[in-house]
């Protein structure tokens, strides 16, 4: 009589089981289907994304890392192109804990009006990408976090610190750093040439736009310096909205072969 019950019993736990894994399962293939889907999306909205491409699908974007922040739910992934790319472009895919989903691309620096980069003039012949970083992060902030939750300013600053700190390795800058954002000239052969002069002005005009000196008595920090991808990220909060400003840290180049 035991034994028997306790066959019962194992059976049950077993399908219990069995259950559990099915239902995670199931919730995972749906979450990357809908990542996935959520990339080919936006490839189709911004076609800039594989412009010059070999293929237009998503699985040109390949996963490099993620990060999950347990408080808030949220999970935070990058993708990008491989190396070796022409004006090689990424994404950011922003996850709630409803399992909604919204992307966000990360232009090359050759898209000048996406970053709004102060001082500089659109490229000829490089399509308008029609939106920008600042209104796709309000955006995806928008969609994945209720207007009526009273931690949305809270989790809206763990979004955006997640994204740029851990996610794209940002640097948080400030006044002490300045050697370092005045002589951090990046070469790059996918955007027109210009002199190391005209380029080292310009790091010294966008260091005077972002007022780090101001800062310099504070603990407050808001500029993120991403190093891989030549730019820095001035955050402002601006009410119920943010104003992420950039800075270009490249110059073209093209190397001469004698």
């Amino acid at each position: 009589m035991i034994k028997k019950y306790a066959q019962k019993i194992w059976l049950q736990y077993t399908v219990l089981c069995f259950l559990i894994l099915l239902i995670t399962v199931s919730c995972h293939q749906s979450t990357e289907q809908k990542i996935n889907n959520s990339i080919q999306n936006l490839i189709e909205k911004y076609p800039q994304l594989t412009a010059d491409k070999k293929s237009a699908k998503s699985r040109e974007f390949s996963f490099i890392r993620s990060v999950r922040k347990g408080e808030f739910n949220t999970e935070i992934q990058l993708y990008s192109q491989p190396e070796g790319y022409k004006n090689r472009n990424k994404i950011l895919v922003l996850i709630n804990g409803k399992n909604e989903i919204y992307a966000i691309p990360l232009f090359n620096n050759k898209h000048r009006d996406y970053w709004e980069f102060p001082f500089d003039t659109l490229i000829p012949k490089i399509p308008k990408i029609n939106t920008t970083f600042s209104k796709e992060f309000n955006y995806a902030i928008d969609k994945l976090i209720n207007n009526n939750d009273r931690r949305k300013s809270l989790k809206r600053f763990n979004l955006i610190t997640e994204s740029l700190h851990s996610l794209l390795d940002c640097q948080l800058i400030q006044a002490k750093d300045s050697t370092e954002i005045l002589t951090s000239l990046h070469m790059n052969s996918d955007i027109p040439d210009e002199s190391t002069e005209s380029a080292q002005n310009r790091l010294r005009r966008n260091y005077d736009l972002m007022k780090l000196s101001e800062q310099s008595e504070s603990t407050y920090r808001n500029c993120y310096y991403d190093k891989e991808n030549a730019r820095i990220y001035q955050v402002e909060y601006q009410g119920k909205k943010i104003k992420i400003k950039s800075y270009r840290m490249d110059y073209g180049m093209h190397p001469i072969f004698l």
